[in-house]
Parts: C-alpha cells; structure tokens; sequence
C-alpha cells in the first residue's frame, strides 16, 4: 500500500511541467515613450548613459504609431544627448584631463545631423497640409551656440589629413553659419572643393567648386577649374568633361592643362581641322613663342597626311625648343613617308633621265630624315622602339653599313627580349 502511493505522487509530479510548457508567455510591451524621454533627461542630467539612451529613443523610431511631431521630438533630443556627451569632453578639456579630441567634435556634428533629421520631419505638412513648425527655433539656437566648433573641427580634420572627416564640418559650418565674410566662405568653398577631390567624392567637389571657382583669385581660378574638368572625367560625363575644357581655355588661355587635353580630344576624334584653329586662336592669344601651339598643328598635318607642311610646322616648333623631340619625330616620319611615296611613283626605266632624278631625289629624302632620328635616339636613348626601325630604314637605303648593322643588331636583340617576356 505504501509503495503505490509512492508512484502516484511521482506521476503527479511529472504531469505537472508538461502542463505548465504547454502556455503561451505572454509578450512585453514597449516601454512608454515618456519613460524613455526620462531616461534621457536624467543621462542629460548625469551627464552619463547618453548612448543608451539615445539609442533606445532611435529605435524607437520604427513604432507604427507615432506621428512626425514625435519623431521630430525623438531627434531633437538625440541631438541634446549628443550635445551632453560633447560637455562631458569639453569638460575634461577644461580641467586639463585627458579627453578625446575627435570625440569632442564628433559628438558636435553628429547633434548636427540629428537637428537636420528633425527639421526635415518637422516641415511635413499635416493632415489639412499645414506645416506647422515646432523645432525650427529650437534647431537654429543648438546649432548656432556650436557652430563656432563645427568650424574648428574642420580645422582639426584637416591637419590631420582626413579629408572625408574635414568635409562633413566644412559642409555644416557652410550650410548653417550666419557668417557674411566672403574670404571665410571662400576658404570653406575651396577647401570642400579640395576635400572632395582628394576623396574621389565627386558630388561633394561639384557641390562647391563653381563657388570657389567664383570667389577666387585670378591665379586660383584656373587651378579649380581644373579640378572641376578632372571631376568630370572621374564621372566619366564626357559631354561636361569636354565643356568645361572649352571653359578653361577660353577663360584661361594661358594655363595649358586645358589647351593640352582639348587637343588630345580633338586628336582622338580626327578633328584635326578645329584643333589647328585652336592652336591658332592660342598663338594670337597668348604667344606665338610657344612651342606647343605649333607641334598641335605639325602633329595635325601629319595625320592629314600633309608631310611638307607637318615639315614647316616642326621647324617653327625646334626653333621655339631645341629639345621638343616629337618635333623631330614627325620631321623624320614626314621625310620616311614622303621617300616611301616617292619610290612607289619612281621611273623604273634605267634608260630613262628621270629614273636617276627620282633614284636622287628618294636619297635626299632618306638623308633629310637621318638627322632627325638620329636626334630623337640622342634625346631618348632608351626609347628603342621609336628610333631604331626608322633608322634601319634610313641607313639601308643610305648604304650606310657600319651604322645599318648596328641597327640590325639592336633590333635583333629587342627581338629576342620580346620572345623571353
């Protein structure tokens, strides 16, 4: 009898639990939206727990229930939690403490970001599409009492060299300062310019480079104007990129950068006729001593398969630069080619008179072209791919042996250098 009554009680005991998983827990509410408002005003208060705080009202956020005006709230005093951590390092900086510089001024952009959230839900329009604004004098006051530390935080950021950084404090203390000083605004417009440039951020340079641009001195100008073509070009917008380099060098004729790749452009699109009017327009412009504006238009001629005229060009290039050494190239291809034309129109009769006058002529031409490869291999000895085919040419068709050979050896050389890659 005891011992049955030992069993039913164990049998109890293991219904029991079973009984007791079989119930649903019951979900837990959100904490009230009031209580975490306290919270963040005694981490204010405290001047501790800012970051939970903070992030327990932005998540928040996502509560289907709560109108704009509440967000509005909820990123406003995001942004006063922001402003107490920032205290707390201003503090320790004031008792001469360690403290975290990059905090200090973090915390300050950061509370910068939340106003804007705040403001942009705070302009909504209501049901009856009123805009009834709540934070808008609230925003400008925090804003304005710490805009002078935006300002030195892009100080810092860029001493540093952390351009990313130094952009967003730029671009707050631009967007929100009530400062009326041009050479400030100048500064800041460049600096942003500059900033985005260097961090292959193009929006963040085309934002503010026609305003530095603007404000700039004359020997600035070109300088940005020039970062805004490159801009382009990291676009890839070609149409813009090809824009502004007219830009440039109509409003900059002397700065070569834009004259250099507008050329390079008119080159790539056989435009030769436009990029000769180009190099004109510049030699009546800005000099006809430079020696750059008449290589364009030898270099345009030779592509036009005009080689007399690529011929007078290049000269009136070496005699602006001794050392332009494209310039003696493309006399010495002119002179090659017109050699090449000359032998496939030759009289080939022996008998004839004119096949010794053509056989004299073509070896005037080869001879007219030595000298100019030879000063290409003079002022680019290592660039062996460019001058030594020509003068294989040339010294063949010269009978020059001593100097044929050596040509051959160097070509053979470069030849079994190629088949070892």
């Amino acid at each position: 009898m005891k011992k049955s009554y030992v069993v039913l009680i164990l049998c109890t005991f293991l219904v029991l639990p079973g009984y007791s998983a079989n119930k649903k827990e019951k979900a837990q509410k959100p904490v009230k939206m009031s209580t975490l408002y306290k919270a963040a005003s005694t981490a204010i208060k405290n001047a501790s727990g800012q970051d939970g705080a903070r992030t327990n009202l932005i998540n928040a956020l996502s509560r289907p229930e709560l109108k704009n005006k509440d967000k509005a709230e909820i990123f406003y005093t995001a942004a006063k939690l922001y402003e107490s951590s920032n205290s707390v390092e201003n503090r320790k900086a004031y008792l001469k403490q360690q403290y975290d510089t990059a905090m200090f001024f973090n915390t300050l952009l950061n509370m910068y970001d939340q106003l804007r959230l705040c403001d942009s839900v705070d302009a909504v329009p209501n049901a009856q599409q009123k805009v009834r604004l709540k934070y808008s004098k609230k925003t400008y006051d925090l804003r304005q009492k710490h805009i002078k530390n935006i300002l030195n935080g892009s100080k810092f950021f860029l001493r540093k060299g952390d351009y990313a950084s130094a952009y967003g404090y730029i671009d707050a203390f631009y967007t929100y300062t009530t400062s009326k000083r041009d050479s400030l605004l100048y500064r800041l417009a460049y600096q942003a310019a500059l900033c985005g440039y260097l961090t292959n951020q193009p929006k963040h340079t085309l934002k503010y480079i026609d305003k530095a641009i603007e404000a700039a001195s004359r020997g600035d100008k070109p300088i940005l104007q020039e970062y805004k073509v490159r801009t382009y070009a990291l676009l890839k917008n070609d149409s813009l990129w090809v824009r502004e380099l007219h830009t440039g060098v109509n409003l900059y004729p002397e700065y070569d950068y834009f004259f250099v790749n507008l050329i390079d452009w008119y080159n790539s699109q056989r435009m030769t006729k436009e990029a000769c009017e180009l190099a004109d327009s510049l030699i009546q412009v800005v000099s006809a001593e430079k020696a750059i504006y008449w290589y364009t238009k030898c270099k345009m001629k030779l592509m036009e398969n005009d080689y007399e005229a690529c011929i007078q060009f290049a000269d009136s290039t070496i005699k602006r630069d001794p050392a332009y050494v494209d310039a003696y190239y493309n006399k010495g291809i002119s002179y090659l080619n017109m050699a090449v034309i000359k032998k496939d129109t030759a009289c080939n009769n022996i008998k004839d008179k004119r096949f010794a006058e053509d056989r004299k002529a073509i070896h005037e031409l080869y001879a007219q072209a030595m000298p100019c490869m030879e000063k290409v291999r003079e002022l680019q000895p290592d660039m062996v791919d460019r001058w030594a085919s020509p003068l294989y040419r040339i010294y063949l068709n010269l009978n020059k042996g001593k100097e044929f050979d050596e040509m051959d050896k160097i070509l053979k050389k470069k030849a079994e250098e190629e088949k070892k890659k």
